[in-house]
């Protein structure tokens, strides 16, 4: 070890020597060429992820422009308001009805400076508003009147019902179809972008100079020093990539379900080269700055860092013989703070190793004493479901058929607890056999005073679902589900949609008697909760139904999950949601 330290040490000398001071200039050249080279790559990439990040907002502001603008068709107002005037041709009823929503739902939002609905039938009168600060409002209004109106209508009978993006003179406009229930249109509006604040956030690209928007491949609207990109270079991207059109202009292309809009932001050069050349004199002052620090930091090498670190190798070696406990005498004061440190650390270090594998013994042991304790857990449900089987046997034997099919349903739900091929994902018509095994004990129990029915589409049987799902969820019902007279009727549904690629199916349980509000509470209180339930200390129906909600929120996701409420006839409806 200590031939290999001085052989390294010779090596340093040697490179000080011959691949420092000699190669100096040479070397400092060629260097600030990749350096230089770097920043122009580091300066690409930034601009790059600046104009990806900005693109994503502006993606973001028109989809929240596109929801907006089907708000006008998901609430009724409209329609509603426009059947009514059918019936009474009161028109000032249907503006009033059709302005008030506009302004409700668009004035304060500052994305749009005007909203226009035009009737098909009624294409002479317009209802609109604009924005809450105004900014122009009227003129807004005079222009699209003049301008504007004439092709919405031609253009209305050909989008059916996609969004459609046009611009005129400056303005940008967003415009789409309302349907009725036949999906034929009897409304069209259109909005004006704010294109200041819809596409803002371009303006936060690195080396910003000038931007551009594009849509289906014609100019839409530009601003600042703008950028002349070609129309056709859309076609040089594909969706969500960007394009550099020479060093001075980035493009980058997003395909929306309502079109592809361009994104073209032009770049003012001369702040990157400020950078750069900002980075070059560092660079020069700098490298004078080491060529005295080296110096300094080669005699510090020889005396306080070469000699401590010898001694620290002896150490290791000593340590890898297996000489646990191993310490470094070195007098604080002679090595450096962090070599200090270092000595200081690997003799705890090695304290610390032979308590460890003092320690290794005695863990071991007890891991292989868990071992076995977890192997006899899983001998006593065995053991209990082979006897059940020996109990059947003698049943059958002495003709008791209900005492066997007890037994059997008993054993049915043993299998399904103890799982014991580790299948957690079973088929539904494999979790119904336990549903039937629960159902028939508890015909059993309680005689004439149970009733079960059961609704089931024959196609979803194959379908994949989490075991132990249903079970719990009727083992509730029967225990809430009970009448006045002592009856307990418990209905089963189950029905959806399975393909391959997607599962959506509902299994309801419905029984009588709506629960109280104490009830609900704590129902929503069970099902919203995360914190863990001591099984000691609540019933094993709130458990079940708690571990069967938080399961399929974990394999499914947030559109999974149970819920428990009235289902407006006198009943409780307990709903599983398979969504997949």
């Amino acid at each position: 070890m200590k031939e290999k330290l001085k052989t390294l040490r010779w090596q340093i000398l040697r490179i000080i020597m011959l691949g420092w001071f000699l190669p100096l200039a040479v070397a400092a050249f060629v260097f600030m060429v990749i350096v230089t080279s770097r920043m122009d790559i580091q300066a690409k990439r930034t601009v790059t992820t600046s104009m990806e990040k900005a693109a994503e907002v502006c993606a973001y502001r028109l989809s929240s422009c596109v929801a907006a603008s089907k708000e006008a068709s998901y609430q009724t107002v409209i329609k509603d308001a426009y059947d009514e005037y059918l019936l009474s041709r009161d028109k000032k009823a249907l503006k009033d009805d059709v302005t008030g929503f506009l302004e409700r739902q668009y004035k304060y939002n500052e994305s749009f400076d005007l909203t226009v609905l035009i009737f098909t039938d009624e294409d002479e009168t317009l209802y609109y508003t604009g924005n809450s600060t105004g900014r122009g409002s009227n003129s807004r209004l005079k222009y699209f009147r003049s301008d504007i109106k004439d092709f919405v209508l031609e253009k209305s009978a050909e989008i059916d019902t996609d969004m459609y993006f046009f611009a005129s003179n400056g303005h940008v406009y967003m415009m789409r179809n309302m349907m009725d229930r036949t999906f034929t249109p009897f409304a069209v509006i259109v909005m004006e972008l704010n294109s200041e604040s819809i596409f803002e956030s371009l303006k936060s690209v690195w080396a910003y100079r000038g931007m551009s928007i594009w849509y289906q491949g014609s100019l839409l609207d530009e601003m600042d020093a703008g950028s002349d990109v070609s129309a056709d270079a859309a076609n040089n991207i594909s969706r969500g990539k960007t394009y550099f059109s020479g060093e001075d202009k980035i493009c980058y292309l997003d395909r929306e379900r309502y079109g592809d809009f361009m994104y073209a932001v032009s770049l003012d050069r001369r702040a990157i080269n400020v950078e750069r050349s900002a980075s070059q004199a560092v660079f020069a002052f700098l490298l004078v700055f080491v060529v005295l620090l080296f110096i300094q930091v080669l005699h510090f090498f020889q005396k306080r860092i070469s000699a401590p670190i010898s001694r620290l190798s002896d150490a290791s070696k000593q340590i890898a013989e297996g000489k646990y406990g191993t310490k470094v005498e070195e007098p604080v004061s002679r090595v450096g703070g962090e070599i200090a440190e270092l000595t200081e650390n690997f003799n705890l270090m090695s304290e610390k190793l032979a308590e460890q594998f003092n320690r290794i013994f005695v863990e071991e042991i007890a891991l292989r004493d868990a071992n076995i304790h977890a192997l006899q857990s899983q001998i006593n449900p065995h053991f209990l479901n082979n006897t059940l089987e020996i109990i059947n046997w003698e049943a059958r034997l002495k003709g008791d058929d209900k005492v066997s099919r007890m037994i059997e349903a008993l054993s049915v739900m043993m299998s399904a607890t103890m799982d014991r091929h580790r299948q957690s994902i079973i088929p539904l018509e494999e979790e119904l056999e336990y549903v039937h095994a629960f159902i028939y004990i508890i015909e059993c129990r309680f005689s004439d005073k149970f009733t079960y029915s059961e609704d089931i589409d024959d196609t979803l049987l194959g379908v994949k679902v989490p075991r132990l799902i249903i079970q719990p969820v009727i083992e509730n019902a029967v225990e809430h589900g009970g009448t006045d007279d002592g009856r307990i009727d418990v209905r089963l549904k189950i029905y959806g949609t399975a393909t391959a690629d997607e599962t959506d199916i509902k299994i309801e349980i419905i029984n009588p008697g709506e629960p109280s509000e104490e009830d609900s509470r704590k129902i929503n209180e069970l099902l919203s909760s995360v914190d863990w339930i001591d099984p000691t200390e609540e019933r094993s129906t709130r458990i079940g139904i708690r571990n069967v909600h938080r399961r399929l929120k974990i394999l499914y996701g947030e559109n999974s999950g149970l819920t428990i409420e009235p289902d407006g006839n006198g009943n409780t409806k307990s709903t599983i949601f398979v969504k997949n």
